[in-house]
């Protein structure tokens, strides 16, 4: 008998940036499943103003937590182009699985970080985890809350980005502008 709940878990994320809520659900995924799958969603979008991050940055991000932990082998990170058809999205996203990582068979359940993330799959898995972001014991953060203290300069975006990430951030949204 396996020491996981479940074998192949599934979690689609934008990681506009990759914060603490992010990598809790992660922590999650790799105590619970044998093999773990994020998929960056939106990767056709990179500096507007909701998605300001590419996909490699994104990724970067990610691995920078989780490279040197032992679960890191267990870690696929993959990106994904959106469709503009929410009716479709998991048959979508199950059938892009199935071709590039065919080796890992179908996830047998998926991770959200709301009840209104995981209705777009409740046809699609058996099982389905919801990540409560309203834990007293947790700090609430969103992706959108943290882009507004970057763009606003509040120094407390620290607070919810891992600080191998930070350099990362600091490169990308306070780049000076060469006056030539």
């Amino acid at each position: 008998m396996s020491e996981f709940k479940y074998k192949h878990g599934l979690s689609i994320m934008r990681a506009q940036p990759f914060h603490i809520g992010h990598a809790k659900m992660i922590d999650k995924m790799l105590r619970e499943c044998e093999q773990v799958t994020i998929v960056l969603g939106s990767i056709q979008e990179q500096g507007t103003e909701r998605n300001p991050l590419n996909y490699t940055t994104r990724k970067k991000m990610i691995q920078n937590v989780y490279r040197n932990r032992p679960e890191y082998p267990r870690l696929k990170i993959i990106g994904l182009f959106d469709i503009n058809n929410p009716a479709e999205w998991a048959e979508y996203v199950l059938d892009f699985m199935n071709e590039s990582l065919p080796q890992l068979g179908r996830p047998d359940v998926y991770y959200a970080g709301s009840a209104y993330d995981a209705h777009w799959f409740r046809n699609a898995f058996d099982h389905i985890e919801i990540e409560d972001r309203t834990d007293p014991d947790f700090p609430f953060v969103t992706g959108t809350m943290v882009r507004d203290m970057i763009k606003f300069g509040d120094a407390r975006w620290k607070n919810f980005i891992h600080p191998e990430n930070y350099q990362l951030i600091e490169d990308h949204f306070y780049k000076k502008k060469a006056i030539i």
